[in-house]
């Protein structure tokens, strides 16, 4: 007979399989994070919204609060409801 204390712990198939699926999420999401952004970043604003022409024309106004941002230029009439947070830019108008 053994003398020392024995530990046995039981672990079901469903148990094992979810945590492989939940260190294989972990994984993918340390390895690939940049796979996983919303929206790539915006290097000029014509890249989103084609509403400047090349010599300008652009003008930006903001409500009190600077919680709404408004954009017109030739092309259109952009508005952000989150303080012009990338990614919030709604194109609202669109002139020819």
């Amino acid at each position: 007979m053994n003398k020392n204390p024995l530990i046995e712990i039981r672990i079901g198939r469903g148990a094992v399989i979810m945590m492989a699926l939940l260190f294989a999420l972990v994984l993918a999401l340390l390895v690939l994070p940049e796979k996983l952004l919303a929206q790539k970043s915006q290097e000029g604003f014509k890249e989103k919204f084609n509403i400047a022409s090349e010599n300008g024309g652009v003008g930006i106004t903001a409500s009190s609060d600077g919680k709404y941002v408004y954009v017109v230029g030739p092309a259109g009439v952009l508005v952000s409801d989150d303080y012009g947070k990338t990614g919030s830019w709604v194109e609202t108008v669109m002139l020819k």
